[in-house]
């Protein structure tokens, strides 16, 4: 009997499919309901933890609502020009005419346009304006970014009417809005213009999506901020160890594997530490050493080797985040490193503020979460680099 991929049993670093998730049912249909009901939402959670997967799940149910649905990732985008063509893009690619002909006329020149996509064409210009060629001329937009980005906020709204439909406008890594580099503009005239824009959508719910929890609440939150109070705040929690225990089960069991439950429990109570990214990579990398073995019981030696490849294999990244850890000082470091040992971050520290400091840069490049009580432990939210941190 062929053996079943690792990597289709035990996805790592895409997205994962609606019907692969494990643990995340309560999560999607909580966030289609809101949506459903006409509430915008601001799903957080750190990178590698669902977010993507569970927004992208909470689509594909709402798709079957006959809603169109625009969606954009921020954290590949670089800047206004792009941002706008992305939108265009998305928007209009709901009309299934337009899924046809859009890859063909973005391969064509300005005056091939008309020639390549015809009738499409010019419906698309008389109902939504002169202005789509965004959509089928690749860098048009280039040439006047702030017009282009304009006209590509009201497009949702535009073709709603238009089409008689509700659309749902999903904006991935939403926080890339604020980002030091400042490569969409000014993020206080930005969010002016996103509320401005969006709050003249009666036809259109948003979902937006961050990684960064602080900087997500810095622009949802503050009284003073334009999109205060503009979405309900959705936090994606950990995954129970129950749903774990079952998801992975059901996964080895696809392949005829067994795992014993005391030792299900070590991959996801001590190694995993119920991560989702990293409790998936040592299940990942445990099936392949079972399958390298040629057995389809899995023991505890079996695990722990699981878990050894899992941190060879983000070794790299380990020592990227190391480097740049260093890079932000010797206390940054020295503090990153008593997290990773779960040892009290100011414990014999002489000056606490350089602590209070040193966490704060962690926690805003995203290496480590600010516990949710005031008096809880800070964590890293990759449970491996943590792993990683503490063999220092």
């Amino acid at each position: 009997m062929a053996r079943l991929l690792s990597r289709s049993l035990f996805p790592t670093d895409q997205p994962v499919e609606a019907a692969r998730l494990i643990g995340r049912d309560g999560d999607v249909a909580q966030l289609v309901n809101q949506v459903v009901g006409g509430a915008n939402r601001v799903v957080v959670g750190p990178r590698r933890t669902g977010k993507t997967s569970v927004c992208r799940a909470a689509l594909g149910r709402l798709k079957t609502r006959s809603r169109y649905l625009v969606a954009v990732d921020l954290f590949d985008l670089a800047g206004p020009a792009a941002l706008a063509e992305a939108l265009a893009v998305a928007t209009i690619s709901n009309r299934s005419a337009v899924r046809r002909t859009l890859p063909k006329a973005r391969s064509l020149s300005r005056h091939a346009v008309q020639l390549a996509s015809g009738a499409v064409s010019a419906r698309l210009k008389a109902d939504l304006g002169t202005d789509i060629e965004i959509a089928l001329l690749p860098d048009l937009a280039q040439r006047d970014p702030e017009r282009y980005l304009a006209y590509a906020l009201r497009l949702p709204e535009k073709v709603a009417e238009v089409d008689g439909v509700e659309v749902v406008v999903f904006i991935d890594e939403f926080q890339e809005l604020a980002a030091g580099d400042h490569r969409f503009g000014d993020p206080d005239l930005r969010t002016k213009q996103l509320r401005s824009v969006l709050q003249d959508s009666p036809h259109v719910t948003c979902i937006f999506a961050g990684s960064i929890e602080h900087l997500m609440r810095d622009l949802f939150a503050p009284r003073h901020r334009a999109l205060h109070n503009f979405g309900g705040f959705q936090h994606l929690g950990p995954i129970s160890v129950d749903d774990w225990r079952a998801g992975l089960t059901e996964r080895f069991a696809e392949d005829g594997c067994h795992i014993a439950p005391e030792i299900l429990d070590v991959l996801i109570d001590e190694y995993g530490r119920s991560h989702a990214r990293s409790t998936m990579l040592v299940a990942q990398q445990t099936h392949i050493a079972a399958v390298a073995a040629g057995v389809r019981t899995i023991t505890l030696a079996l695990v722990l080797e699981g878990l050894q490849n899992a941190m060879s294999a983000d070794s790299a990244h380990h020592q990227a985040a190391v480097d740049r850890i260093r890079s932000l000082g010797k206390h940054a470091f020295a503090t990153a490193l008593r997290v990773a040992r779960h040892e009290a971050p100011y414990g014999g520290v002489t000056d606490p503020k350089t602590v209070t400091r040193a966490m704060h840069a962690l926690r805003d490049i995203g290496y480590i979460d600010e516990p949710a009580e005031r008096a809880g432990p800070w964590r890293f939210a990759d449970p491996l680099l943590g792993r990683y941190l503490a063999g220092f």
